[in-house]
C-alpha cells in the first residue's frame, strides 16, 4: 500500500500543470452527472482539491495500510456520449471508495453509475453529507466553471470527510467507530483528523433513514480506484417568467382602466 500511495502522491504531482491549464480554459458545454445511467467515459484524476493528510488505518480482513493519503480529489469526467473528447467542461470532485485498488491521472475508462448498492450506506452517507459538505446549496461542481460545491475551507476537514466516508464505506458492523470494528484509524498518525471524523460520525448516528435531495454516484473502473461523488439539490422558488410578468401587468392595466371607465359612466 505504501506504492500505491506513493503512486497516488506522484500522480497528484504529474498532473498539476494540466488541471491548471484545464481549469483556465473550461468550457460551458455539459457537467460529470449528464446522460443516461450507467454512463461510460474517461475519467481524469487531478490530485487534491484540499490536500492530504496521512493516516493508517486497518480492517478486520486483516489489511494495513500506511501512510494513506485521506482527502478529497478532483479531475474531470468525459461522457462518451459527448463525443467531444474533452474532459474540461466536466470538472467534478470526488472521494475514494476503494483501497485495493491505486490512483492515475489518465484519462482512464471509468463508469459512472446513479446511487450506491447498500441502502443503510446510502442514508448515512446523504447525512454526512447533508451536515457537513460545504456550499450544498450551490448544487453541483461546475456551472460555466468550476463552483464553491464541496470546496472545504481547510485539509483537515477534507481529510477527516474522506475517513469518515471509509467508515460508512467498510464497517461491515456499522457501528461509526474508528476506534474498534470492521475499520479502524491509528488517531496517532493523525489525532486532529481521526478526531474530527469521529466528531461527523457522531453526529450522523447510523440508520436507514436518508437526508433529502442528495444523489450519490459511484465511478467504478477495473483496475483503477473506485470514486464516490454527489449532487444536492433543492425545490426550486417559482419565478414568473419576464413574457408572464408583462402579460400579468397588462392584465392588471386593463382591469383597472376598464374599473375607472365603470366609475365614470356611472
Amino acid at each position: 500500500m505504501i506504492r500505491i500511495m506513493k503512486n497516488l502522491a506522484n500522480s497528484s504531482l504529474r498532473c498539476l500543470g494540466f488541471t491548471l491549464l484545464s481549469l483556465a480554459s473550461a468550457g460551458a458545454l455539459a457537467n460529470a452527472f449528464f446522460g443516461s445511467n450507467p454512463q461510460p467515459g474517461n475519467l481524469t484524476f487531478g490530485g487534491a482539491s484540499n490536500g492530504y493528510t496521512t493516516v493508517n488505518i486497518s480492517t478486520n480482513s486483516g489489511a494495513s495500510y500506511y501512510n494513506v493519503l485521506s482527502g478529497q480529489f478532483q479531475g474531470y469526467f468525459d461522457p462518451l456520449s459527448e463525443g467531444n473528447g474533452l474532459g474540461a467542461d466536466d470538472f467534478f470532485r470526488f472521494l475514494c471508495i476503494d483501497l485495493s485498488q491505486f490512483a492515475d491521472t489518465g484519462p482512464n475508462p471509468y463508469t459512472r453509475s446513479l446511487g450506491v448498492p447498500d441502502a443503510t450506506d446510502s442514508a448515512e452517507l446523504t447525512r454526512l453529507f447533508d451536515q457537513f459538505y460545504p456550499n450544498k446549496t450551490v448544487g453541483t461542481y461546475y456551472s460555466g466553471g468550476p463552483t464553491s460545491f464541496g470546496n472545504f475551507p481547510d485539509t483537515t476537514t477534507s481529510s477527516a470527510f474522506q475517513l469518515a466516508i471509509w467508515e460508512i464505506w467498510f464497517d461491515t458492523d456499522n457501528n461509526l467507530d474508528l476506534s474498534n470494528g470492521a475499520f479502524r484509524a491509528d488517531p496517532l498518525t493523525a489525532p486532529a483528523v481521526v478526531s474530527l471524523a469521529q466528531g461527523y460520525l457522531n453526529a450522523i448516528g447510523n440508520g436507514s433513514t436518508p437526508a433529502p435531495d442528495w444523489t450519490l454516484y459511484e465511478f467504478t473502473s477495473p483496475d483503477r480506484q473506485d470514486y464516490l461523488s454527489v449532487t444536492h439539490s433543492q425545490p426550486l422558488r417559482q419565478v414568473p417568467e419576464p413574457s408572464v410578468l408583462l402579460l400579468i401587468g397588462a392584465g392588471a392595466f386593463a382591469a383597472w382602466g376598464s374599473s375607472k371607465r365603470y366609475r365614470k359612466s356611472a
